[in-house]
């Protein structure tokens, strides 16, 4: 155990903490922002990032495991338990045993000795503590803070418990996602050897607590405390409540443009010094706004984010373009992730065309309505990769999600990102409280045609936190409990999980949905119809992607189509079928496409035939009533490579290439 005595000469103030297991290939910008908030405060503070060690410690193929596991499958926590509880007894085989049934995927790949090799991993974890305690302990730093987001909140536990028994003298803090509200509260109540814990944002505040922490240690009185903050002083006096939300305070920054410019210096240090510097191409997390604008208006029934406020905030479109500039002269490179939940719909027409011509490589969320022409502007910003919500492909599952969308918008905006070289990112979302499975037979039946926009992934639903189908489960029919796997995690019964997690399973639904490379008795015949069909989405994209692309010489269309099930690999069309394809460009309305052929002099038997034809030929998609052409205009933008996320990537490939080429050598 190390004295007061021991801690003499310069010391540092605050050490904040990025633990295990979160991705590699950015810096964490809530450490960034909160770094930069204490040095503007006069307090000397440093990140350390033991999570970008831990690739080094246990290696790229076994952290790739990691990318393979879900949130609720809580591996990541589960192997940091023996530390943080070492007085938690559970069935660790058992765990493993469910944990490789609910995840299928991780059981196809982990190999044939997934106990002896998971159990591996965990039993290398106290001596990785060690590592990151005798790191963090080197500056004698006064204060010690662990961020916390889905897979890091154990981690975190441990080594501020490690801290604790070696170093008491030392204050420790926790903060992040894991730490919003009621489960903010839950920590800091079960967790003795964690002092403060700050329930919400805690940028605006993080001076002035650790002003006070500095002064006066624990015995900082809670009146001197700032709002959404927990301290040892509640444990005696009671915790605060509010009338709002679960009824614990969360804190907010109301102005975005007093939101700090995160400070990467620490975790670019850090990445110098790993083995495995040379795969790691790292983007730069930026912030330009909070909240959810469509959430604020009908909230998405199965959204968590948040932690409950979905109050909208976005920063100045000249703040938004100077942050980008600061970040990029400072480090070097452009390549930036924004972590916004959505964009801010006004920086269409302030930051997308301020971008042009700055050779940036940009990601956002944004809600799925765009149109033609703003996705054509986020391309020629440099936002070529989007993630923008698309969830279904039929208009029925969408409004049981409250997305505000229709799937013919869906379809729309696929065609536009390929046509316009942008790359998105979505999924299918099933399992919807009220939806049929006839839906999705539907759906199967229209995957063949898309084939050559990018393809989907496929989850089915979790249940959240803060979402609506938490909030109002039994409204929805629900009967939610912690998900499954939390209980070989945390020595606590059910009734304290329930206060503690993030994530919920219904006892109704059970496994249902748990991957897509098995089949699983519990999905429909239309699901799995999708699932089969997605399969097949995936394995066209695996070499040069299909394409149906047309050119227009004023009379005829020219198609070249490489989709799987093209009936023919060109099509020439003309007369009716050429204008009726350039009319449905925009999607629009079956019976307006009609009208305006009509107006245009063609007959309706000429008409019905045509639109027949193109259907036929799947040139175009008759969906939500509307006939919205499938084709691309030639030429179209090629896509980014997918190995080149702006937030940063492992290009484990090159890495392989180079240890081929120098065994040839």
């Amino acid at each position: 155990m190390t004295s007061a005595a021991d801690l003499e000469g310069a010391r540092l103030d605050v050490a904040l903490v990025c633990m295990p297991i979160v991705a590699v290939e950015r810096p964490s910008i809530a450490l960034g922002q909160l770094q930069t908030a204490l040095g503007d405060t006069g307090i000397s503070a440093h990140s350390y990032y033991p999570s970008l060690m831990f690739l080094d410690y246990v290696g790229v193929e076994d952290f790739a495991l990691f990318d393979l596991a879900r949130v609720d499958d809580c591996l990541g926590d589960w192997l940091f338990t023996p530390t943080a509880f070492p007085e938690h007894r559970a069935d660790d085989t058992h765990y493993i045993d469910r944990l490789l049934a609910r995840n299928k995927r991780l059981a196809e790949k982990i190999g044939d000795n997934p106990h002896e090799r998971l159990l591996r991993l965990r039993a290398m974890v106290p001596e990785f503590i060690d590592w990151t305690v005798t790191t963090v302990m080197k500056e004698n730093p006064r204060i010690i803070g662990a961020t916390s987001t889905f897979q890091q909140h154990v981690a975190s536990l441990a080594l501020l418990r490690v801290i604790r028994e070696r170093t008491p003298e030392i204050v420790t803090m926790m903060g992040g996602a894991n730490c919003e509200t009621v489960m903010g509260r839950a920590t800091h109540k079960r967790y003795p050897w964690v002092d403060y814990v700050v329930s919400g944002e805690a940028d605006g505040l993080i001076g002035t607590l650790c002003e006070g922490i500095l002064d006066k240690g624990r015995s900082l009185a809670a009146k001197d405390m700032p709002f959404g903050t927990l301290g040892p002083a509640h444990r005696d006096e009671g915790y605060p409540s509010v009338a709002v939300g679960d009824g614990v305070p969360r804190a907010v920054t109301a102005d975005m443009s007093k939101i700090p410019l995160p400070d990467y210096g620490d975790y670019f240090q850090a990445l110098s010094m790993s083995l495995n510097h040379d795969i790691i191409h790292p983007g730069l997390p930026v912030e330009t706004a909070r909240g959810c604008w469509w959430g604020e208006r009908q909230h998405c029934t199965f959204c968590g984010l948040n932690g409950g406020s979905m109050k909208f905030r976005s920063k100045p479109a000249d703040a938004v373009l100077r942050d980008f500039k600061t970040l990029a002269d400072k480090y070097g490179f452009a390549r930036f992730e924004a972590v916004d939940n959505i964009m801010d719909a006004d920086f269409l027409n302030t930051v997308v065309p301020a971008l042009e011509g700055l050779d940036y490589d940009v990601f956002y969320e944004t809600k799925a309505n765009l149109k033609p022409h703003e996705v054509e502007a986020l391309g020629r910003s440099g936002i070529r990769w989007i993630q923008p919500g698309i969830e279904n492909l039929d208009t029925r599952v969408l409004k049981l999600m409250r997305k505000g969308v229709t799937a013919w918008n869906n379809v729309r905006l696929l065609r536009s990102c390929r046509q316009y070289g942008v790359r998105v990112s979505w999924s299918i979302l099933c399992g919807f409280p009220g939806e049929d499975d006839n839906w999705y037979a539907e759906m199967a039946e229209h995957i063949p045609a898309l084939a050559h926009f990018q393809p989907s992934g496929f989850a089915m639903l979790r249940f959240d936190r803060y979402s609506p189908y938490f909030d109002d489960a039994s409204e929805h029919g629900l009967n939610l409990v912690p998900s499954e796997l939390y209980s070989y995690v945390y020595p606590h019964t059910e009734e304290e999980l329930a206060e503690q997690v993030y994530f919920f399973e219904d006892l109704i639904l059970g496994d249902r949905g748990r991957g897509m490379i098995s089949s699983d008795a519990t999905y429909g015949p239309g699901l799995e119809s999708v699932r089969t069909r997605l399969r097949e989405w995936h394995e066209a994209w695996k070499g040069e992607p299909p394409l149906v692309e047309q050119t227009d010489d004023g009379n005829v269309l020219t198609i070249t189509d490489t989709r799987p099930a093209a009936v023919a690999a060109e099509h020439r069309i003309d007369g009716v079928g050429r204008a009726a394809l350039l009319g449905a460009l925009d999607a629009p309305p079956r019976h307006r496409l009609i009208a305006d052929l009509k107006t245009a002099g063609y007959t309706d038997p000429d008409i019905d035939a045509a639109l027949d034809d193109l259907k036929t030929r799947m040139l175009t998609l008759d969906i939500d009533g509307r006939v919205i052409a499938l084709t691309l205009e030639g030429p179209h933008t090629p896509l980014p490579a997918v190995w080149r996320f702006p937030g940063g990537f492992l290009n484990t490939t090159a890495r392989q290439r180079n240890t081929e080429s120098s065994a040839a050598a």
